[in-house]
């Protein structure tokens, strides 16, 4: 039977099966990160960015074809999260204003939307990189544009589209060479194309081969919420996750930890499994806390309060009630911090809004959007502190109606040095100019380890093996962590340098940290060392030279 428009009802279940062929595939996008890190993450980001999408969609009761496209841009471009996150939101919006004032697409509309949607996502990206999401989605839309003519069954053509892509993403190692050193396919690139092939089932009719325990709604979960009321939740989500390869796991250290950041703790351990739940106002912290013991997978969060027709605890609208009744301050800033030591020192250098997440939890754009709605300032400054959440930084400026600045820092070490610039007595201009000077005069590393065998900059690095990065290169690998970070400095430390700053991680101990600062003072006697907590997870210190 020849398939020629699609309607509303249509599109949205294209939404669903796409955003669900994401999400039981999302493991293996995470997998395709290019540096060896614990943080490979675009598979995750890209899955709940387009779940946050399809959660707007399940509540929508107009299935007209431009509703569906624009509710699902909306809650996509909101829920956005990390480089890919973003993206994926911006090929949305441009894939839903090529759908104004139509109701069906046929061949024709379809070309177009897939040509908007590239356009858009390209004019969202300062400097666009090709051999990324970025090529696969163009080559996806040119081929549809040059080849509509041929096809009148919207399924024939869907296909070829996708074949298009994926002949797109295996030449993106031959495009970047850092893709084709460490042997793998663009990550952001193979999540689009899982949703490419999800969504051509739905315009199919056809149910994805899952596994038997998968389902995506909420009803999954192993632990039911379902018979709360609003008037029980004290901590907005709820988190679960699994931990795989969680054979040393500690249950009895895991929970306690649970019970210091929310409520309705749930652990069970099975073997090398831990199934975790508990209600939070800080995922992220429950996650990165999961990542210590493994890998994690079948990571899912709910707003309660929004899933129960309720917003804000009582304690909540106090505090922004409060926040709002203050005087109106000239600043305000907000920063991503991945550890409670680093937040504590944010704080005191006068840090108005945290929002805790980084490596391995990034923060989306609504979470930027609801620490700027907590603020009564005339000028707001955001630090995204980590590269992939910059865009949803600048995403969460483009969406607000407020004055927000963004100071592209890639780490905390640089949101010190910008907080160290900045100047009260100075316009909003003159400090944005100063904070981002600043930002580049701060030489920073960072000591984690490998989560599998690659090859990269030469060096082979074996999984579990301590890695040294900085200037986003890894410069250092071996088995001993004072080793590697003596290597790691070597190539940090120059004739200028008086000033190296360590903030040692949830692994680290301040008997380690003074030991490894001993031994540095005593190759550099010219340089000053300092060590703090910083209480990062996964990174054993995060290092920086000035």
């Amino acid at each position: 039977m020849s398939i020629t428009q699609i309607d509303g009802s249509t599109l949205k279940k294209m939404f669903q099966t796409g955003a669900k062929n994401l999400e039981i595939n999302k493991k293996t996008v995470d997998e395709l990160n290019v540096f060896p890190v614990p943080d490979g993450d675009t598979g995750t980001n890209m899955s709940l960015t387009i779940k946050n999408a399809v959660s707007d969609l399940n509540k929508l009761d107009n299935n007209a074809l431009h509703s569906v496209a624009k509710t699902a841009s909306s809650g996509a471009l909101i829920g956005a999260r990390g480089n890919s996150g973003v993206i994926l939101s911006q090929l949305l919006r441009g894939l839903s204003n090529s759908m104004q004032d139509k109701d069906v697409l046929d061949v024709d509309g379809f070309a177009d939307a897939l040509k908007g949607a590239s356009d858009a996502a390209y004019k969202a990206v300062m400097k666009p990189t090709e051999g990324t999401i970025l090529t696969v989605a163009r080559e996806m839309g040119e081929f549809a544009q040059d080849n509509k003519d041929q096809f009148d069954d919207l399924a024939e053509f869907f296909g070829a589209v996708i074949e298009a892509g994926n002949k797109a993403l295996k030449k993106t190692p031959e495009m970047l060479p850092v893709l084709k050193e460490a042997g793998v396919v663009d990550s952001g690139g193979q999540g689009l194309m899982f949703i490419m092939e999800g969504a051509l089932k739905g315009l199919l009719g056809e149910e994805l081969a899952v596994d038997e325990d998968f389902d995506f709604s909420q009803r999954d979960r192993f632990v039911d919420d379902s018979a709360m009321n609003p008037e029980d939740i004290t901590f907005t989500y709820c988190t679960e996750f699994i931990v795989t390869d969680a054979k040393d796991a500690d249950e009895k250290e895991m929970k306690e930890y649970l019970s210091s950041i929310g409520d309705s703790v749930v652990v069970i351990k099975d073997d090398d499994i831990m199934k975790v739940h508990v209600h939070t106002d800080h995922p992220g912290d429950a996650f990165e806390k999961g990542l210590s013991y493994g890998p994690l997978t079948r990571m899912k969060i709910d707003n309660m309060r929004e899933m129960l027709g309720t917003t804000k605890s009582a304690e909540e609208e106090k505090e922004q009630a409060k926040a709002k009744n203050e005087p109106k301050q000239p600043y305000g800033f907000v920063a991503v911090s991945p550890g409670k030591g680093l937040t504590e020192i944010m704080k005191e250098l006068g840090i108005t809004q945290v929002i805790t997440g980084g490596q391995t939890m990034n923060p989306s754009t609504q979470d930027f959007l609801e620490r700027i709605d907590q603020m009564n300032c005339d000028q707001i400054f955001l630090f995204p502190n980590n590269s992939n959440i910059i865009l949803a930084a600048n995403q969460a400026q483009a969406v607000s109606d407020r004055n927000i600045h963004v100071v592209p820092t890639k780490n905390v070490p640089q949101c010190i040095s910008a907080m160290l610039a900045f100047n009260p007595d100075v316009d909003w201009e003159k400090n944005l100019e100063n904070m981002t000077h600043a930002i580049t005069e701060v030489k920073v590393g960072e000591i984690t380890y490998a989560v599998r065998d690659t090859k990269i900059n030469g060096l082979k690095i074996k999984k579990g093996n301590i890695i040294g990065l900085t200037g986003g290169e890894i410069v250092a690998t071996g088995k001993d962590l004072d080793e590697v970070a003596e290597t790691l400095l070597g190539r940090m430390i120059d004739d200028e340098s008086e000033l190296v700053s360590l903030y040692y991680g949830e692994g680290v101990t301040v008997d380690d940290a003074d030991k490894l600062q001993e031994a540095l003072e005593e190759k550099y006697d010219s340089v000053d060392f300092e060590v703090s907590f910083g209480g990062q997870p996964l990174y054993y210190y995060i290092i920086s030279v000035e």
